[in-house]
């Protein structure tokens, strides 16, 4: 019982084992998964605000590079000789070229005191006054760009010049004298590109009259077509304007100027979130592995346990053979051994009774029917014997037809007496074998410990001998240790089969 208890923990213990080995499995590519995935979308949104912010400052180049076509015109310098503009011209230059094309929904003329010399708004003059209104969201802007023009002028010819800058074949745009300052910023309700910059000719050569310089301003506002196409060219989706203490959860954004506050207006669009796609595409794969790997461990399981039980079970097959008879089954040498010796170490508390058995005749049923029929009666008699025993002591063959019983305290002196009688005649109830019945007997020696002794070698000689005496008195009797001191003359070990 205790063997089997040990055998189903191992086995509970390698299924255990198995089992958090799987979930370990499961648990790894599960964590790898989730890292994958937020990794993923850590980079995703990482490069989504790359290129956004590149978009943008793409879309504030263009704007410069449009405005440059009219700041950087020598008939556009001229015009501005008297600090205004011909009617016919502004309709030419302004309305029907940078309007019409370029859609710039604000063109202003100001000198660096922020004087507005000339403003046209979606096309049309209006009052310049109007036009400086709209100047005081670019105050500072016009400040940066009249700064880079004093930086780039150097002193020409007794008048001035702007710093050249040198070509480059590999650019796709003309190269610009850096003059200019460029945002973007809330303009009457839409978000726009806001670039200042001196008007000056194409030669870069800038008469002293004409030092100071008068700033072109120019508006160019984010319509719905260009935030599609940006969404198109980005692969982003819902890209909008709005405060930053407004943007919805789950959107990212990216500031639009250097403003910080929650009032200020980010870009904002809802990531594509890469991580989706590769827990999508990957999820099955993983499931596939994780069961897999579930599987093969519980096959392992399976079978380190069938193993394992085998083993157990051999190793308890070895010890119960070790200590038992592989005829009868009943206790062998070595296990009747060890009982005695569990025995004797109680034996003040716990007496017990020794008996040994000889079966008669057994060596004529041997010689007469062969080795088949005396293995035969071997096995019914001590069937017999351990039935007659039951739960009161042990039975056990120590070899040929030699058997001892020890029964234990709870059968008494005339109990035993009893009991030996009864198996008596068990042995002498006939053995059918092959359509004969074979016939034998048995005697039975009987010492008591501790009264006949409380070690081995003065108790087992006791039975013993008295089992001799049983025989020579002749055969199928009971003898007592205590029959010896009567006997005629002392008994030596052998007796007659």
């Amino acid at each position: 019982m205790v063997a089997k208890s040990k055998t189903g923990s191992a086995v509970l213990g390698i299924h255990a084992a198995c089992t958090l080995v799987a979930l370990m499995i499961v648990a790894s590519l599960a964590f790898v998964l989730d890292r994958s995935v937020t990794e993923a979308d850590r980079f995703g949104l990482t490069a989504e605000r790359k290129l956004v912010e590149s978009e943008m400052q793409h879309q504030v180049d263009a704007v410069v590079q449009y405005q440059a076509e009219f700041s950087y015109w020598d008939k556009s310098f001229t015009q501005l000789e008297k600090r205004t503009f011909a009617d016919a011209f502004v309709k030419e230059a302004l309305t029907d070229w940078l309007w019409k094309d370029f859609g710039f929904s604000w063109m202003i003329f100001a000198d660096a005191s922020d004087r507005t010399l000339l403003a046209v708004m979606n096309g049309s003059k209006v009052d310049p006054q109007d036009g400086a209104r709209t100047l005081k969201w670019a105050d500072d802007l016009i400040e940066k760009a009249n700064d880079l023009y004093e930086a780039a002028l150097v002193a020409k010819d007794g008048g001035w010049a702007l710093q050249s800058v040198e070509t480059d074949k590999d650019a796709l745009t003309p190269p610009l004298p850096n003059i200019h300052a460029a945002d973007l910023r809330m303009i009457d309700g839409k978000m726009s590109i806001v670039v200042v910059q001196a008007v000056v000719p194409k030669t870069l050569d800038i008469p002293a009259s004409r030092r100071k310089p008068v700033f072109m301003v120019t508006v160019k506002p984010f319509t719905d077509r260009m935030i599609r196409d940006m969404e198109d060219r980005l692969g982003i989706f819902n890209l909008a304007f709005a405060p930053l203490r407004q943007v919805p959860e789950g959107s990212i954004h990216v500031a639009v100027n250097s403003c910080s506050q929650p009032a200020c207006m980010v870009a904002a669009w809802t990531p594509r979130a890469p991580g989706s796609f590769v827990r999508s595409e990957t999820l099955p794969s993983v499931i596939v592995i994780a069961m897999s790997g579930a599987l093969l461990m519980a096959f392992i399981a399976a079978r380190f346990g069938a193993v394992f039980s085998a083993l157990q079970t051999s190793e308890a097959e070895n010890r119960h053979l070790a200590k038992h008879d592989r005829l009868t089954g009943l206790l062998n040498r070595s296990g009747f051994d060890e009982v005695l010796e569990a025995s004797l170490a109680k034996v003040r508390e716990r007496p017990f009774s020794l008996l040994c058995i000889d079966l008669d005749k057994f060596k004529a049923v041997n010689d007469t029917f062969g080795h088949p029929a005396g293995d035969a009666v071997l096995k019914t008699v001590a069937s017999r014997f351990a039935a007659r025993v039951a739960g009161n002591g042990v039975v056990a063959r120590l070899g040929g037809d030699e058997f001892t019983i020890i029964l234990d305290h709870r059968v008494s002196k005339d109990q035993v007496m009893a009991l030996a009688a009864a198996l008596i005649v068990e042995a002498q109830v006939p053995v059918p074998f092959e359509g004969q019945l074979l016939r034998v007997g048995s005697s039975i020696g009987i010492a008591f410990a501790p009264d006949h002794g409380s070690i081995a070698r003065e108790i087992v000689p006791l039975a013993d001998q008295a089992l001799y005496l049983a025989k020579n008195r002749g055969r199928n009797r009971v003898q007592t240790a205590g029959d010896l001191a009567s006997a005629e003359r002392p008994l030596e070990a052998g007796h007659a089969a």
